[in-house]
């Protein structure tokens, strides 16, 4: 149900914000070079960055194979596909993503980013392509109960994240907390099946992944929160793209169809 309520948000977002022009502004006004987008049909590559360590947003196949699979792998197919060339996933550490894409190791980042101001300073955020809900997740197990506030975890025992997210720099900001950050989240979800972590704040997604295989419960959740895709700034022409990509694939169903398929 609050999967389907964010998704009726965005498209109502879209909407009212394409008629105001506030919510993809890249979209009102055609651009007028295009050197990026020459350099990506040049190469006939569009290159992504992302942390493959993310399911279902994105993940390496498994067995292993190389390939990383996911929403996010889907969303940037689309975007490939509108460019003309071939989609190339390249995986990151989720700490270097910003830096790797203001440098111009990729073009793009598609990697479950929630949208900040502060991120807004490094990259251009793209337009909502699909909103979430951070999560306290817990073993079924534990002995803690349902929370109204972050606050409350205080004393509760290590509190994993993943290094560098919004929820990181979230439980950084609360004094007492102990808070153990892994770089990953198959490691953050390691730590909390074997006790090294009491709890674990992460996007609600990643809890329903993890929840089909392993005994879990959601004591806190937050409202839902905007997730971008990111490129360097002074490219409104990709810009352009990517929003016209999320704004179609809205409009013609296909992202509730894809939403469908990975969130379930």
């Amino acid at each position: 149900m609050k999967r389907e309520i964010a998704v009726v948000g965005i498209i109502a977002g879209i909407a009212i914000g394409f008629g105001l022009g506030w919510f993809i502004p890249p979209l009102l006004t055609e651009p007028s070079g295009k050197p990026l987008i020459d350099q990506i049909k040049s190469r006939g590559e569009l290159i992504v960055g992302t942390s493959a360590d993310y399911p279902p947003f994105e993940n390496f196949t498994w067995p292993y194979t190389g390939e990383i699979q996911g929403f996010d792998v889907n969303v940037s197919q689309w975007i490939a596909d509108e460019l003309g060339v071939d989609l190339v996933m390249t995986h990151i550490d989720f700490t270097q993503l910003i830096p790797a894409c203001r440098a111009g190791t990729v073009d793009m980042l598609a990697a479950a980013l929630t949208y900040t101001e502060d991120r807004a300073k490094s990259l251009a955020p793209s337009s909502t392509y699909i909103s979430v809900s951070q999560v306290v997740m817990v073993k079924d197990s534990s002995g803690l109960s349902t929370i109204t506030n972050l606050t409350d975890l205080v004393g509760a025992g290590a509190i994993g994240c993943q290094t560098g997210s919004v929820m990181h720099e979230e439980l950084l900001l609360i004094p007492g907390m102990t808070i153990t950050a892994l770089p990953s989240a198959i490691l953050l979800i390691a730590a909390l099946l074997s006790d090294s972590v009491e709890a674990a704040y992460v996007d609600e997604p990643i809890f329903t992944y993890y929840n089909k295989t392993e005994d879990l419960r959601i004591i806190y959740s937050t409202g839902s929160e905007p997730l971008s895709l990111w490129t360097r700034n002074g490219e409104p022409e990709l810009l352009y793209v990517m929003n016209e990509v999320i704004l179609e694939a809205y409009q013609d169903g296909t992202m509730d169809d894809l939403i469908n398929e990975w969130f379930g």
